[in-house]
């Protein structure tokens, strides 16, 4: 038996025995968490009730076991209510369906489930009577219904109740998504109907909810086809967002002649558009004769150059970039500038520190603060620390909160220290406390100052700075005793005692969260998916929230929302991932010196609790090692997957799974189990861990990298110092990862390690 279904099995035994609170919850994490096959081996065997019907019915249904799913559902649909014995065909499950029970919460979605079932199966009538029994309402759900209603009328040729049936949610929904899939039904509907016209109305109302959407690009796609068989005449606006469409769809050749027609009629979007086409195309050489012939050349060839720096031909685009440089007309000029400058830097071309000083003696925003870093770390990386140190001066003068305000001041204060100017690397590590609580940086630096002085010593002086009422000192030794300490209980006493003007903000957004307070209008709508969460309904939780409106306001209660659910149901991903855009929302920095002990939880949690000892003690791990590993890796999300293919809460390439699976004598896993992620991620975490001699930044450097990269940087390095080893590890994703990593750990032994 796997990890989580040993887990899983004494779980589900428990669940079926009482109701309350605690069972309710473990119910939801566990649902939540599980891949289908492992749920139904561990919860098939066990008595139900609605809820585990439910879950099950949705494991079959992922596992494309069809006729076992309508059997669950059917069986979700009622409180009380079960067939064992129940008929899976259509009659006899509407029928049931139709009876006269008390209809348990998840009533509306069984049934819709079920029609989908029934649909997939071509039983197109009574997906028409099934989907008749659920309940209007405003929700996705009702939304879904009735287009899978439409659908089905439309399959047995009630096409004018189809149309109806679409045009009844149109009064019910305007958001732009439900719109735009509404109306893309519509128009497939009236093409079937042989009333072209029509169709390409619809259709054209689809791209006036957005031109760069899935249903965007099919809409284009069916208009273009339609074209071909009766063209239509458009207004400038329906033909402009058509022919943006198309460019999103990838239809570039098709694009072109319609934004001709723009710009010969005066769009003043037209002409950029036309050659982010022709670039697209292919047809470079035109696109540069309409940039001569237009009065707006310099405007047109910056857009030449990010199409081409977005097709990942750069050294085209730093050509035309150049030519934008050189005219001088801003804001064109700037962004062209900023380009080349990073551009010419990373590749160390000859000539870039001349386009990053160019840049600096222009501008004076956050970019001149990077590019000054950059051209610090070139110098230092050559060991010329005195002349770093005046850029680092600079560039902190210039700009102390700026984006790499933390990288300078750990550079700078280590060039100090070496030159035993302790004053200034005093202010400066005092200043990282202040300015930047939540940078990888500033934890390194905290956790090696901590480590060569003693308790005593350090709460000496914090007390020192209490009494004199210096609160920058004071705020800095407070750091330093939560690293020393580790205790949470003595970080918040002193807290109180210091009481930084921050400290309040955090509280009122903690506040918010233990209220679950929404303050919009769709508060009610974010209360309603609680039941989603209780079953481990992931998809309807999204399917929901996508009804949400763009807007600030609305935002903030969804993540909100998001913290409360995770919370409450140990849903991990949704715990950190909320409270972290809750956080920049508000403006506010990660510090945990002065967050409220529940907010720090919540960024920290300890999910996997039984696998993660488990593993730990297996492999000679910390726990607080995979933790914070799992946490950089994924943010325990337990089914994601990465651009490269890693898979799980530990992210592990597939590849590498089947060696460890090899070395562990299993012939099936799953990665998206959270147990077997943590397993296979611990089983080479401790190989690592043994080949680079319990090292930690060069170990996660290899999980990251490749044990091969690692010893091959290592051996270029003559430099021992090992923030030297990790500023210049050349992959910059690798860089960050072993930053973060490290931070993860150094807060997670300051928060667990007291417990």
């Amino acid at each position: 038996m796997r990890p989580l279904l040993c887990i899983a099995a004494t779980l589900a035994v428990s669940f079926s025995c009482a109701d309350n609170s605690e069972q309710d919850v473990n119910l939801a994490a566990w649902s939540y968490h599980t891949p289908p096959r492992a749920i139904i081996e561990s919860v098939e065997l066990n008595r139900r009730g609605y809820k585990e019907h439910f879950i099950l019915g949705l494991a079959y249904k992922k596992e494309k076991q069809y006729k076992n799913a309508i059997f669950h559902f059917a069986n979700s649909a009622f409180v009380y209510h079960r067939v064992k014995n129940l008929k899976l065909f259509p009659l006899p499950v509407y029928q049931f369906l139709k009876g006269f029970h008390i209809k348990s919460p998840y009533f509306d979605d069984a049934v819709y489930e079920i029609a989908r079932l029934f649909s997939h199966y071509g039983e197109h009538p009574y997906v028409v009577k099934i989907t008749d029994l659920v309940s209007r309402g405003d929700t996705a759900l009702y939304r879904d219904t009735i287009l899978l209603r439409a659908h089905a009328l439309s399959s047995i040729g009630r096409l004018d109740e189809a149309r109806a049936a679409l045009e009844s949610l149109l009064s019910r929904f305007d958001d732009p998504e439900s719109r735009a899939i509404i109306y893309l039904r519509l128009g497939s509907l009236l093409e079937k109907k042989g009333d072209i016209e029509a169709a390409q109305e619809n259709l054209l109302k689809v791209l006036s909810t957005g031109v760069d959407t899935w249903q965007a690009a099919s809409s284009a796609k069916r208009l273009a086809s339609l074209m071909r068989t009766k063209s239509r005449a458009m207004t400038l606006e329906e033909m402009v967002r058509y022919a943006k469409a198309l460019y999103h769809a990838g239809m570039y050749e098709e694009s072109v002649p319609l934004f001709e027609q723009a710009v010969k009629k005066g769009d003043h979007e037209a002409d950029r558009y036309l050659v982010r086409s022709l670039v697209r195309s292919g047809r470079i050489s035109e696109a540069e004769a309409h940039i001569a012939a237009s009065d707006k050349a310099t405007a047109l060839t910056k857009t030449l150059g990010d199409e081409l720096w977005d097709m990942n031909r750069k050294h085209q685009a730093v050509l035309a970039y150049r030519k934008v440089i050189d005219s001088g007309i801003e804001p064109e000029a700037q962004d062209a500038l900023k380009r080349v400058a990073r551009r010419l830097e990373e590749g160390k071309q000859r000539g870039y520190e001349t386009f990053i000083l160019m840049y600096r003696n222009r501008y004076s925003d956050d970019e001149a603060g990077h590019l000054i870093w950059l051209l610090a770390r070139n110098l230092i990386r050559a060991h010329q620390d005195e002349r770093a140190a005046q850029l680092l001066e600079e560039s902190l003068t210039k700009f102390p909160r700026g984006g790499d305000s933390d990288k300078c001041r750990f550079w700078l204060y280590k060039i100090h220290n070496a030159a035993q100017r302790h004053e200034q690397a005093h202010a400066l590590v005092r200043d990282m406390v202040e300015f930047n609580p939540d940078s990888p940086y500033t934890w390194r630096l905290l956790a090696s100052i901590a480590s060569s002085a003693s308790e005593q010593e350090i709460a000496g002086r914090y007390r020192d700075a209490v009494t004199s009422q210096n609160s920058k000192d004071a705020l800095l030794y407070h750091a330093l005793l939560f690293l020393k300490q580790k205790s949470v209980s003595e970080r918040s006493k002193r807290l109180s005692e210091i009481d930084p003007p921050e400290r309040h903000r955090y509280e009122d957004l903690a506040r918010a969260i233990r209220r679950m307070d929404c303050s919009s209008a769709h508060a009610k709508r974010l209360k309603r998916i609680d039941k989603y969460f209780a079953v481990g309904h992931a998809a309807a939780v999204a399917r929901e929230l996508r009804l949400l409106p763009k807007t600030d306001e609305a935002r903030r209660d969804r993540n909100i929302a998001l913290a409360w659910y995770g919370n409450l149901y140990r849903i991990p991903y949704h715990q950190v991932n909320s409270v972290i855009e809750l956080l920049k929302a508000s403006g506010l920095r990660e510090n945990l010196f002065c967050m409220p002990d529940e907010l720090i939880r919540m960024l920290f949690p300890r999910p996997f609790e039984e696998c993660v000892a488990a593993v730990a003690k297996d492999y000679s791990l910390e726990p607080n090692v995979i933790y914070s590993l799992a946490k950089a890796e994924s943010l325990f999300r337990h089914n994601a997957v990465s651009s490269a293919g890693a898979v799980g809460v530990m992210q592990l390439m597939p590849a590498t799974a089947r060696g460890i699976a090899l070395s562990l004598n299993l012939e099936t896993y799953d990665l998206r189990d959270p147990c077997t992620s943590i397993r296979f991620g611990g089983r080479y975490l401790s190989d690592l861990m043994r080949q680079f001699g319990g090292n930690f930044p060069q170990t996660v450097a290899a999980y990251n990298a490749g044990a091969a990269n690692i010893t091959k940087w290592k051996n270029r390095m003559t430099n021992d110092d090992q923030d030297y080893f990790i500023e210049f590890t050349p992959f910059i994703e690798t860089r960050y990862y072993i930053l973060r990593t490290s931070k993860f750990l150094a807060q997670y032994q300051a928060v667990y390690s007291e417990r």
